[in-house]
């Protein structure tokens, strides 16, 4: 397994397409396995006709646990109840053991890039390079001597708790991806007939972190994760409101919200905006101008009155999107995942 790979592809479809590539062979349905903090979200996807969409063969949800043997027991059940014809999943990771950054390096030829990445990418790892997964790809010119590559590192040992997973729960793992590269790929792919401006974010919102990708055309000029997710939102919701997590869940599902929760929710989303606004800063300072259109998905895209206050506070016009008819946020990197071939 080689420690580090760079490449260039004509588009962002082909873009780190796996972090870590275990076996390759023709399937007859794909399965991307999203391993959250609140749940298991598994999407099988079969062959596409043509250029038509692939159909959704099958989707589950499970519970996650502190225990490997209880995760992969949830995991092996969901397979076999969709009834698939393979045991072949892909698998994702994220949190604060993925790295991942759009640098400026000097303009190389791809052999040369291979080399240099590890001596770049230590300058942004807060771990030991020998420690890490590490892959690059060529984004695009800064100027004739200068290049943007998207570098990013994954620690071996989160990789090593996926394969045990995968291997306790008798799977085998085709290829291992970052959840916020599955998810700007699946936008790509199945999403840009929505978009009416060359320059987007695409925002996935989970339980415990957000990710953000923003494209200038079908190139990602910046990727980030932002450790903000549902659960820190609900917490804050509880102690502003003096209700319990319960009661808090419940309050987010009305479809019309009161003023207090209106008020509080602003309060409550107050740094995750910081954030986004931090990031679309950045990218204009990079490019030229900021994005000019949001693309909300994830858990709390299903929110009505979470994604009411985001429209209200963004500049941007703000879309709710959903990878495939009866596929919701939830389950978007799980679709990404699965939308690929090894």
């Amino acid at each position: 397994m080689p420690a580090t790979s760079v490449a260039r592809s004509s588009s962002f479809q082909t873009l780190l397409k796996k972090l870590v590539t275990v076996r390759q062979h023709e399937l007859a349905a794909t399965v991307g396995v999203d391993i959250g903090s609140s749940g298991i979200k598994i999407v099988a996807l079969g062959r596409g006709k043509g250029s038509g969409q692939r159909p959704v063969i099958g989707m589950e949800r499970v519970p996650v646990s502190a225990k490997p043997d209880e995760s992969a027991a949830s995991l092996r059940a969901a397979v076999e109840k969709l009834h698939l014809p393979t045991k072949t999943i892909a698998l994702s990771v994220s949190g604060p053991s993925v790295i991942m950054r759009v640098v400026e390096m000097p303009t190389l030829r791809p052999e040369d890039l291979k080399r240099a990445l590890p001596f770049e990418a230590q300058r942004y790892l807060p771990f030991p390079v020998q420690d890490v997964i590490l892959d690059g790809e060529l984004l695009g010119s800064v100027d004739p001597k200068k290049a943007w590559v998207l570098v990013v590192a994954c620690k071996k040992d989160l990789i090593a708790q996926r394969l045990d997973l995968a291997r306790r729960a008798g799977l085998e793992v085709s290829f291992i991806d970052v959840d916020a590269l599955a998810v700007a790929n699946a936008f790509l792919e199945v999403g840009t007939a929505q978009r009416k401006t060359p320059t987007s974010a695409v925002i996935n919102i989970g339980s415990q972190l957000t990710s953000v990708v923003i494209f200038k055309s079908t190139t990602p000029y910046l990727v980030r994760d932002i450790p903000w997710g549902a659960e820190r939102l609900v917490k804050e919701l509880s102690q502003q409101l003096g209700q319990d997590a319960a009661k808090v869940r419940q309050l987010l599902e009305t479809a019309q919200p009161d003023d207090a929760l209106r008020a509080s929710l602003k309060e409550a989303s107050e740094s995750l905006l910081v954030e986004l606004q931090l990031s679309f800063d950045y990218f204009e300072n990079q490019l030229g101008h900021p994005p000019e259109e949001v693309f909300l998905t994830g858990g709390l895209s299903a929110c009505q009155p979470f994604v009411d206050g985001m429209r209200q506070q963004l500049t941007q016009n703000l879309v709710v999107w959903e990878p495939s008819p009866g596929v919701t946020g939830p389950f978007s990197v799980a679709f990404g995942l699965a939308l690929r071939t090894a």
